[in-house]
């Protein structure tokens, strides 16, 4: 074979060779664009997130829930969790997690006061995963969840819009009892009301009992949903903070440090009537002298109450003098929305008037 023709044939394997490799180039990127369609199309966004397509539209469609009912019936939920929601309305969340690699949709419920305590703060009352278009409950141990995610900071809640509908006599009660009580002791409702009266009997300290100061923390969150049970305009958590600091019965301070890391130091030390305020948790230590005044108001039965919707007019009267009334207070059921609680009321306090 001569030079020539050598050289003709080395060109031709070249080109065909340089064609071969820019068919397959541009093959792959075709196929890797499909790829690339095709996982988008199976994604979607949720609270900047990406989730599987599913999850988009089971969160779609949970976001709308606005009744119990309706939420029991799509999450399955025991008796015992809807008899807590439908007496105390507690503020329900729900959350995306995939951290563990599967996506899950956790629900908590941000939780209630009763007997001088907050209960079932932030409890999980359901996790699930998504199979066939729906919700399939996890069958976790959901105390193990909540301790699980008790600390967990990086998860994004939002709260489902539940209407509050049903009234409930005795939530009733024990409201009058709180915020009559301490209106009476603070006509303004100067925060120290709020330490001094609906104090988490669970959390307060008591360091030294010969000195009779209880030192009792309490969030920003919890402060707002208070704020926003005593009073019939809904406040933010900046106005909440402002009335805090504001307080005419009580010294108060912030530091830029964390109770989380940084109360122990303060326990026994602060001075009765102190407050501090810790920036980075955004947490209350108030150190109260002495114990609430006895209560000496209560509601009067239930038959003198005025029900008109979602509004209740009671009568308030001595303990134990059922005749002397001495005034009335008006409960609403609470629908306020708001950002920056922890969990809201059941009722908030349209009016007072004690003479």
């Amino acid at each position: 074979m001569n030079k020539g023709l050598k050289y003709i044939l080395g060109y031709v394997v070249i080109f065909i060779l340089a064609v071969v490799c820019t068919y397959g180039i541009i093959n792959y990127e075709e196929l890797k664009n499909k790829l690339q369609t095709n996982n988008s199309q199976n994604l979607g966004s949720v609270d900047g997130k990406k989730v599987d397509k599913e999850t988009t539209i089971i969160i779609e469609k949970i976001s709308k829930i606005n009744d119990v009912d309706t939420l029991s019936s799509e999450l399955k939920l025991p008796d015992s969790v809807i008899k807590i929601l439908k007496k105390y309305s507690p503020t329900v969340s729900y959350a995306i997690d995939n951290s563990d690699g599967q996506e899950k949709i956790l629900f908590r419920q941000g939780g209630y006061y009763a007997e001088n305590a907050n209960k079932a703060v932030n409890e999980i009352i359901g996790s699930y995963k998504i199979s066939n278009g729906k919700l399939e409950s996890t069958n976790e141990d959901l105390q193990l969840v909540s301790a699980k995610y008790s600390d967990k900071n990086d998860l994004k809640w939002n709260a489902l819009n539940i209407k509050n509908t049903e009234h409930d006599k005795e939530v009733v009660k024990d409201v009058v009892t709180i915020f009559v009580n301490a209106v009476t002791f603070s006509p303004d409702f100067d925060p120290a009301v709020s330490f001094l009266y609906l104090g988490d009997k669970n959390k307060s300290i008591v360091p030294d009992q010969k000195k009779f100061v209880t030192y009792v923390p309490k969030s920003l969150a919890e402060l707002t949903d208070i704020y926003n049970s005593r009073f019939p305009e809904t406040l933010s958590p900046e106005q909440v903070k402002e009335k805090v600091a504001n307080t005419k019965l009580m010294r108060f301070k912030e530091v830029d440090e964390s109770y989380k890391d940084d109360s122990k130091k303060y326990i026994g030390q602060l001075n009765p009537a102190d407050i501090i305020y810790f920036k980075k948790d955004k947490m209350y230590l108030a150190a109260i002298p002495g114990h609430p005044h006895p209560a000496i108001y209560q509601a009067s039965k239930e038959d003198k109450w005025k029900i008109e919707g979602d509004k209740i007019t009671i009568p308030v009267v001595y303990i134990g003098e059922e005749n002397k009334v001495k005034g009335s207070i008006v409960l609403r059921l609470n629908n306020k929305q708001y950002e920056g609680g922890q969990s809201r009321f059941k009722y908030y306090v349209e009016s007072i008037d004690v003479k």
